[in-house]
């Protein structure tokens, strides 16, 4: 009997060892599919600027689906490798209808219910009722949902089970609340056989402090969730929140310290937002009024749930920082070209780059921000053979 027992135990291991080696999506950082993601991301750039995003996409994907525009000119693609499957969100676009979407930014509570022309959106983003979530992009998953519902399905009915949801800026946004609201999913509506993995690049802040406790012990614990971001880019740290002033809180021995850590700037900054967040919330909360007044004018009548009062938004773990771009470079002053004793004394690489580079103007925010820019950055940390043959009149699309 005891051996028998032994027997069913050892069996019993092995099946769980093998469900679990089986799937293709395992937990952990992994530059690899990091990079593989910004290159699909930047997918949307390259069709917009050269009509076709061959040149960019990694080998061994391909693209099942492009969504049509959708709401407030949101687009997802879909793509495929061997048994894993990619869900990708464009980012923000030139569109009026895009940048109400940013900037409707008050707080709703991450459960709730919104009403759109024609459409009842049932969500759910966190237990906590506490938890609140960025409006704007909430109401963008509202018109998107049903479309990537059908995506995931059809995904599912070919064995595709281990899916990648990814994005960047706006995209890297709804990312993480798709990621959130499939988690919430009944099994009659969601697979439970579905294992989700999100890289978010550059992205907004999407929800307040419960909100990110919970989403943090979810997923950022199982090293399911990954935020990839440039700490000289402004979006990652967008919409304007006053966080409760967590900066002096958590930095208040360093004011008596040498710590260089501190920064008196950031203190006064908090300080002030927290002096005058009444204010704040007032002013967000009827501006944001005006944005929904805007997109309703656009799309129709919508009915979204009461905003909850507090402008306090917070940052997601697991964040993987990269550093700035390199290029493109633009000279401080274009007249040295012409100055052949200047010439002379500087020394410029093959590519025609300056060593010095006090010469070249400081990246812009734009540049700091741009999707090309986060996929040659992973290529610097990561890749650093890969990235020594970028052209680098091609940084900075």
């Amino acid at each position: 009997m005891k051996f028998s027992l032994i027997i069913l135990t050892f069996i019993l291991s092995l099946n769980i060892a093998f469900s679990q080696s089986s799937s293709d999506l395992q937990p952990g950082f992994n530059s690899q599919e990091a990079l593989d993601m910004i290159q699909l991301c930047n997918s949307f750039t390259y069709i917009d600027l050269y009509d076709s995003d061959e040149e960019i996409l990694p080998k061994g994907y391909k693209k099942l689906f492009t969504s049509p525009v959708i709401g407030m000119d949101n687009v997802f693609q879909i793509y495929r490798k061997g048994n894993v499957g990619v869900i990708n969100f464009r980012g923000s676009t030139e569109k009026k209808s895009s940048w109400l979407e940013n900037m409707s930014s008050t707080i709703i509570p991450a459960k709730g219910t919104i009403k759109t022309k024609g459409n009842t959106f049932d969500y759910k983003f966190a237990s906590d009722t506490a938890a609140g979530v960025h409006s704007g992009y909430t109401l963008a998953l509202a018109y998107l949902q049903k479309e990537i519902m059908q995506q995931v399905r059809h995904l599912n009915d070919h064995g595709v089970y281990d899916i990648i949801i990814t994005g960047h800026s706006q995209g890297g946004a709804l990312a993480l609340l798709t990621n959130a609201y499939f988690s919430h999913l009944s099994k009659r509506k969601l697979d439970k056989k579905n294992r989700f993995k999100v890289y978010a690049f550059a992205h907004p802040m999407v929800g307040n402090i419960e909100f990110v406790e919970e989403y943090n012990k979810a997923f950022c614990a199982s090293k399911m969730s990954y935020s990839i971001i440039n700490p000289e880019d402004m979006v990652p740290k967008m919409p304007l929140s006053y966080n409760d002033s967590t900066y002096w809180k958590s930095h208040i021995m360093a004011m008596f310290s040498d710590n260089e850590e501190f920064s008196q700037n950031k203190m006064i900054q908090e300080g002030l937002t927290l002096l005058f967040q009444k204010k704040l919330q007032a002013t967000v909360e009827k501006f944001s009024e005006s944005v929904e007044k805007q997109i309703e004018s656009e799309l129709g009548e919508i009915t979204m749930p009461d905003t909850k009062k507090e402008m306090n938004y917070a940052t997601i773990g697991n964040v993987i920082k990269l550093p700035p771009p390199e290029y493109p470079l633009e000279l401080k002053d274009s007249t040295i070209l012409e100055d052949d004793v200047f010439l002379a004394d500087n020394p410029r690489d093959k590519n025609g780059v300056f060593e010095n580079k006090s010469v070249y103007k400081k990246t812009s925010m734009s540049q700091n921000h741009k999707p090309y820019n986060y996929y040659t950055a992973i290529l610097k940390v990561y890749f650093p053979n890969k990235y020594k043959v970028v052209e680098p009149k091609l940084f900075g699309l």
